[in-house]
């Protein structure tokens, strides 16, 4: 039984991405490990786009004077693992199999 290949540390990780789909299609891969591993960064980007919603929410109530592109770019990518860590730690069940 082959591994999964490396573990997708980030939603910036391209070579763990690659690496799961290409498992995925691999024969001697054992299939449920796949799903799992692909529904748990679903589950990731869903937690996501949820906090990218909550962030759009309280953007009128925000002072121009604190905001810029480089906060903007930082604040996603702080989102990004957040939503990872929250998907790898208290899971939403769409990963439970």
């Amino acid at each position: 039984m082959a591994s999964l290949g490396m573990p997708v540390a980030s939603a910036y990780d391209f070579a763990g991405l690659a690496a799961l789909k290409g498992s995925a299609n691999k024969a001697d891969v054992d299939q449920s490990a796949v799903n799992s591993k692909v529904a748990a960064e679903f589950e990731s980007l869903f937690l996501k786009m949820m906090t990218d919603s909550m962030k759009e929410s309280i953007k009128p109530m925000q002072s121009d004077l604190l905001r810029s592109d480089s906060m903007d770019f930082f604040d996603d990518m702080f989102y990004d693992e957040v939503s990872k860590v929250m998907a790898s730690r208290q899971s939403l069940g769409i990963a439970d199999g």
